[in-house]
């Protein structure tokens, strides 16, 4: 299915542009670190790191002491009272109005493990908002990719303008001496003169266009990019690769183990919980009813609560969880799938532009063959300079063809490594 790859590795080894550390070449490499340094969603990274910070102390909590102050005051209809006669004892009946203010405590001395399990799915929710982060951030690449490389190509076209242009200023200082002679009209001069200029718009738009992609360059990347930057890229060695380390596949697993904690949870509700709890107050009466008198007491002890039975809502639950899990996992298949065909598109564009470049070779050593007997001509007078003009621009226009195809290779390569998931 690859073919060529030998070439291919060569191909896109070899420095085609300036790939030496200097200061004014600004690297693809480079671009995605500072994508990931200043695009505006990292600042969430810690939010959600506060955020979790303060929800585990909440479910730590459920170990502190929970206190209550609780008061009130009744009055009811009738009241408990002794009416069988006792020689020399006199028996109150306690006041219809009662009063009463307590201090409650309760602490939580065993939860079979829920508030572990509470933590661990904390972590996992934690955990999912920041992958959040990672893919909003991952998703730009693809878009960084289409203006880094096309700024490069307007950057390679300018070089070739540029070179074009000198090529005919010294055409025409050599048909200047022919005009002299009598070789040649002057017309021909104007005519090349005329092209110098067209050339002359043509950079002028290149410029702009490169100009104006750099400006959102420099918004992705988050800092100002001056406009006589060279673009370059890192030359390694470039392999077709298996592997997808896509940040999704990342979260597929993360939303899975928040829901296995959810599991957990789900199963330790239904276990025996201990509390210890302890009860001071003020009131009338308090504990001893025939004490007709405001009084203090309190009350220590321990208190098991368990729910053994909950007619299978928590099973059901469960069960409810598990088809989650399948529907992730399904939803990760269909996209390693989704990655897998556009891997595949990369590589046969990348193949198509390979031969394309042999071919290139090609027609750029004709080009040239053409271009240098025209010039010879057109210097002895036998042809017009729009004949040369003609062999000389489609010269350039295939060297640029050759230039946009190995650039081609570059966006197709490093697209295939965002898609993966290995740049």
């Amino acid at each position: 299915m690859i073919t060529n790859i030998k070439y291919l590795v060569f191909l896109i080894s070899i420095p085609m542009f300036l790939n030496a550390q200097n200061s004014d070449t600004l690297y693809i490499e480079n671009c995605y670190k500072l994508l990931y340094q200043n695009w505006p969603t990292l600042k969430n990274d810690t939010l959600y790191s506060q955020s979790s910070i303060y929800r585990n102390k909440n479910i730590n909590s459920a170990y502190l002491p929970q206190i209550g102050i609780n008061a009130q005051a009744t009055y009811q209809s009738d009241v408990t009272s002794v009416n069988i006669p006792f020689p020399g004892i006199k028996i109150d009946s306690p006041s219809k109005d009662q009063y009463k203010a307590t201090l409650d405590v309760n602490q939580l001395i065993f939860d079979a493990g829920l508030t572990n399990n509470r933590k661990k799915l904390e972590t996992s929710n934690s955990l999912i908002d920041r992958q959040q982060i990672i893919i909003d951030i991952n998703s730009k690449k693809e878009q960084l990719n289409n203006l880094f490389f096309n700024i490069m190509l307007l950057q390679e076209t300018e070089n070739l303008q540029f070179a074009l242009k000198s090529k005919l200023n010294e055409k025409l200082s050599v048909l200047q001496s022919a005009v002299t002679n009598g070789i040649i009209t002057e017309s021909e001069l104007f005519t090349l003169q005329a092209e110098l200029l067209i050339i002359d718009q043509q950079i002028i738009e290149i410029q702009s266009s490169r100009a104006g992609l750099l400006s959102s360059l420099s918004k992705f990347i988050g800092q100002e990019i001056p406009n006589n930057i060279k673009l370059g890229y890192e030359s390694k060695p470039f392999a077709f690769n298996e592997n997808i380390t896509r940040p999704e596949i990342e979260l597929f697993n993360l939303n899975k183990s928040r829901i296995t904690a959810s599991q957990n949870i789900s199963k330790k509700t239904l276990l025996p919980k201990l509390y210890g709890f302890g009860q001071a107050g003020y009131g009338k009466p308090g504990l001893n009813m025939l004490n007709n008198e405001f009084q203090t007491f309190y009350i220590v002890g321990a208190k098991l609560s368990w729910t053994p039975w909950d007619w299978n809502q928590s099973s059901r639950d469960r069960k409810v969880m598990e088809i989650q899990k399948e529907i992730i996992s399904n939803q990760q298949e269909a996209f390693v799938k989704a990655i897998n065909i556009q891997t595949e598109n990369e590589i046969t564009t990348i193949n198509k532009l390979v031969e394309l470049l042999k071919k290139d070779e090609e027609i750029i050593k004709l080009r040239e063959k053409i271009t240098l007997a025209s010039s010879s001509k057109l210097t002895n007078g036998t042809i017009r300079s729009s004949d040369y003009i003609d062999d000389v621009t489609a010269e350039n226009q295939a060297k640029i063809e050759m230039k946009k195809h190995q650039i081609q290779i570059l966006f197709a390569k490093f697209n295939y490594l965002v898609i993966k998931g290995l740049i």
